[in-house]
């Protein structure tokens, strides 16, 4: 499987985990630290449901989460929420996980 085949595949997850930032700087900054690390990872639209303080998010696997997270935070990046997103119909279930 090619890095391309597994972001598609990240990109149609019904279950999945979403890092929010509190700035769109933090979450660019997040962007780059995740791309020298080579993680697999989605930046996308925030979900309303999750916050309004920033419009970018990254979208990681549930199994990737906390080592994203790990990498975000020692990265200085200002990190605000991370939540596990399941899609249950049209019903999206929202967790905040507190990895601290």
């Amino acid at each position: 499987m090619t890095k391309h085949d597994d972001i598609g595949s990240l990109i149609k997850l019904n279950e999945y985990c979403v890092i929010t930032f509190t700035t769109t700087s933090a979450a660019l900054k997040g962007e780059k630290l995740m791309k020298a690390a080579d993680r697999r990872f989605v930046i996308m639209p925030t979900p309303r449901e999750l916050s309004t303080s920033c419009g970018l998010s990254l979208k990681v696997k549930p199994e990737d989460v906390r080592e994203s997270y790990r990498i975000l935070r020692e990265g200085g990046v200002d990190v605000e929420g991370v939540y596990h997103l399941s899609r249950d119909g049209d019903k999206k279930n929202v967790v905040p996980l507190h990895l601290d």
